[in-house]
Parts: structure tokens; sequence; C-alpha cells
């Protein structure tokens, strides 16, 4: 279950409009986009609700990066997202009322690490090319640019149905994630 759990936190960044939730968006050009961005921020909080043996516990977490090295590339035609490397994610799980923080080597973004891109309305839609559900497609609000830095927020809503040792497992995931990238400076004569 704790591996479970540790998937859904990993996976778990000019003119301005609005979602239907009121949050006010950062429309941007896709050209202001392409470019070498580091993850230089990570933070997430959400609750899960995992489903087993007729049981149901609940737990809360929150969790934020540190020691990045992690760079993604969007490459402009095609539109891809490539990521590398890897940062630290430091978890705070309560469950049951007892609070457990760990520390997790990561090298993904969700879902960066190899994707393909596009964005519209002030929404960055991600669509991993490698995973096992490579038609699974993330929004990303982008609610800050200022052509240096770009933070995105994703809300994440999932519910997960797997086997784990002929016991089936449902796992419920409602949590935001922000990234924050910063571009690299181009140092090309």
């Amino acid at each position: 279950m704790k591996k479970l759990l540790l998937l859904f936190v990993s996976m778990s960044l000019f003119v301005s409009c609005s979602d239907d939730n009121g949050e006010t968006l950062v429309d941007v050009d896709a050209s202001e986009i392409v470019g070498k961005w580091d993850l230089i921020d990570f933070k997430s909080d959400g609750k899960t609700n995992t489903d087993a043996f007729g049981q149901s516990i609940e737990s809360e977490y929150t969790s934020f990066g540190k020691d990045f090295d992690f760079e993604v590339d969007f490459a402009d035609n095609p539109k891809t997202a490539t990521g590398t490397g890897s940062y630290t994610t430091v978890i705070t799980t309560k469950i049951l009322g007892q609070s457990q923080t760990q520390e997790v080597p990561t090298a993904s973004a969700n879902g960066l690490e190899s994707a393909t891109w596009s964005v519209n309305g002030g929404i960055l839609t991600i669509t991993p090319t490698n995973s096992d559900t490579p038609n699974l497609a993330s929004d990303a609000k982008i609610i800050e640019f200022d052509g240096e830095t770009m933070k995105l927020k994703f809300d994440i809503n999932e519910t997960v149905e797997e086997e784990q040792q002929g016991i089936k497992v449902t796992i419920k995931v409602n949590a935001t994630a922000y990234l924050t990238l910063k571009k690299q400076v181009s140092t090309a004569l």
C-alpha cells in the first residue's frame, strides 16, 4: 500500500482568463514555453482513501521536493516534453493518527519525463508517451508566468483499481500538486 501511495504522490509548471473554479490562469503562447526549464520547486498535498479486504483507510499527506537536478525540454516540432534528472521528494503521511516522514528519490514530474504537450487558454495539457496509461492526459493550470518562471497547478482526482496478491485494492486520490520551473538562459552566440 505504501508503494501505491508513493506512486500517486510522485505522479501525482500574459492575458488572464478564469477557469470554472474562478482561478486566474495565465494564457501563454506555445512559443514562450519552448526551451529547457529547470524544476526549482515541487509541493503537493492531498487525501487518499484505500479500500481492501472490505476495509477503508483514509490518509492525508504533504510533500515537497529538494535537491533538484531535474530539467524538462519542451520541443516545438513535434511538441514533446522530455524530462531528465532527479530530485528528492519528502513525504509526510498521516494514517490512523500516526505520522511518518520519508525521503524518496524521484525521477519524474507529473508525466513530464516523456510526453507530448499543448497549451490553450492557460491550460498546459501533458500526455505521457511511455507510461502504462499513455492516453491519460494531465491538465496543468498555468497560474504564474513571467517568461522566466512558470508555476503549474495540477488538480488530481483519480481512482485506481488493481489486484495485489489476489486482493482487489481501490485507491481514490484527491490532491493538488504545484511545480515551479525556471527557464534556462541560452548561452549560444
